[in-house]
């Protein structure tokens, strides 16, 4: 037991991976590979799926139902898959498409993240090529087009053969999908159509011949450590213990984390009345969200996967998002530009009936005014109201965290559902948490600023408008990175 919970605590001291494949759960990661002999081309195809499209290929592969994928069921899956394959590959030598000959194929499982697994199948096949000494090749790999992931392309040489004039290059990247470039995860390579030429002869001197490609650092696998608190051997209440809490301080490092609204969060609480019951709430709705935004997308990749492909519903969420800050943001600039200047002093009321004016009333610029010698302002501090409370909560927690959907679907594929519904629940409170935290200091940063003799500077004043127009500029960003 003590190793476990060694194991469970040195977990909190490493780097956090939000994918435990380097191109993320959700990808589907393909290479080809055409080898360009005298009177042949053959093309090796490898299909390199991460863990969530592992997972929902489990019900096709596993005949038996037993939820244990054996080699023979593997085996029939990669076989069942050569027909779909090899028609979405598109060879053409001089214009004529050649018919594709299936020649051999091998089949793997690795252990990916929260103990489920990722899929491997390599599939070799050969194609007759015209007995001329000059051809031009298209090829084009049409399979799994809507689906997110790395897409490479390689052009080898046999003997006494030139390859000139291609798009594509002669060596790979990835070492065919086994290790990834670490600089190019963001911006995945994505080579679906080569075109070159080949001879028999010598290049002319306008010809270019293949080029490689080198320099490149591989990136490492690591291991999700939000998925590992799932798949320890034994589960006791110790465990447990330090796993929900080793979960909370997952999610709140999760939060510090660049694009989880922070900034967003700050700066609407800036020159907001706010206090320490909004921030909670805040806190509140945040973790619902979350938690909800995960188990409803477990469910579309369980279930309804065939109609919905979750590294496309990510970006529409993200959308939604977006255009909630962008609304908050804009609502606030708007009220907060129009206070500044007391253009909103009709939602404020000051009844001159119950006393007098001794002296002379001075009105001031700014919405200040002197009464009997003492100076007061009618403009009102900006009210938080719930509804822009619920607005920014939402948007804090709509998108669910790609590690948070491997440790449910892991849960799930374990039998230990409810202990991935309570860790889920733990990391969307850490998460909530740390937001929460950071809406007090800036409540408080504000408040200080008000009370004390900065706060009369027309910078200070201005601050809560910048973030206003911040928040909208974020809502901005976020829709367009979402788009593209």
């Amino acid at each position: 037991m003590k190793n476990y919970i060694y194991t469970i605590i040195a977990i909190s001291f490493l780097a956090i991976s939000a994918f435990a494949h380097p191109l993320g759960n959700f990808s589907v990661n393909q290479f080809s590979r055409l080898e360009v002999e005298k009177n042949q081309i053959q093309i090796k195809q490898i299909l390199d799926m991460a863990e969530i499209p592992t997972f929902q290929a489990i019900a096709e592969i596993d005949s038996d139902k037993n939820n244990v994928l054996s080699p023979a069921e593997l085996d029939v899956y990669a076989e069942n898959q050569i027909s779909k394959i090899s028609s979405n590959l598109f060879l053409a030598v001089n214009g004529e498409n050649l018919p594709l000959r299936f020649v051999s194929k091998t089949v793997s499982l690795k252990e990916g993240s929260g103990n489920l697994n990722t899929l491997r199948i390599e599939w070799n096949f050969v194609a007759d090529s015209p007995k001329v000494e000059t051809n031009t090749v298209v090829f084009e790999n049409k399979n799994f087009a809507e689906r997110i992931g790395w897409k490479e392309i390689v052009v080898n040489r046999g003997d006494r053969i030139n390859v000139f004039n291609s798009n594509v290059f002669g060596n790979t990247l990835s070492d065919e999908l086994k290790n990834y470039p670490e600089n190019l995860l963001s911006a995945p390579l994505n080579e679906q159509k080569a075109a070159f030429s080949y001879t028999t002869n010598t290049l002319s001197a306008d010809a270019k011949t293949l080029q490689n490609r080198d320099g490149q650092t591989s990136a490492i696998v690591q291991k999700d450590k939000l998925a590992e608190l799932i798949t320890l051997p034994e589960i006791t209440p110790s465990i447990i213990l330090f796993g929900l809490l080793l979960a909370f301080g997952l999610g709140a490092m999760h939060a510090l984390s660049p694009g989880h609204g922070k900034t967003v969060v700050g700066a609407y609480l800036v020159g907001s009345r706010g206090t320490s019951k909004h921030a909670i709430f805040l806190g509140l709705v945040v973790t619902i969200t979350h938690t909800l935004g995960v188990f409803a997308l477990g469910i579309i990749t369980i279930f309804a996967s065939n109609y919905i492909l979750p590294e496309k519903l990510m970006p529409m969420l993200n959308f939604v998002s977006g255009l909630l800050v962008f609304f908050i943001g804009i609502s606030l600039f708007k009220d907060r530009l129009l206070g500044i200047f007391g253009w909103n002093a009709e939602k404020h009321s000051h009844s001159h009936e119950n006393h007098t004016h001794d002296e002379h009333t001075h009105t001031h610029a700014d919405g200040t005014h002197t009464h009997g010698g003492s100076t007061h302002s009618h403009a009102v501090p900006e009210a938080i109201t719930w509804k822009s409370l619920l607005a920014l909560g939402v948007s804090g927690g709509l998108l669910p965290c790609p590690s948070a959907l491997v440790l449910m679907l892991s849960a799930i594929s374990l039998g230990r559902t409810g202990y991935g519904i309570i860790l889920t629940l733990f990391f969307s409170l850490g998460l909530a948490t740390t937001l929460t935290a950071i809406g007090l200091i800036f409540l408080n940063v504000g408040k200080f600023f008000g009370n004390s003799a900065i706060g009369n500077y027309r910078i200070v004043k201005a601050l809560p408008v910048l973030s206003a127009f911040v928040i909208a500029c974020l809502g901005a960003v976020i829709c367009y990175n979402s788009i593209g």
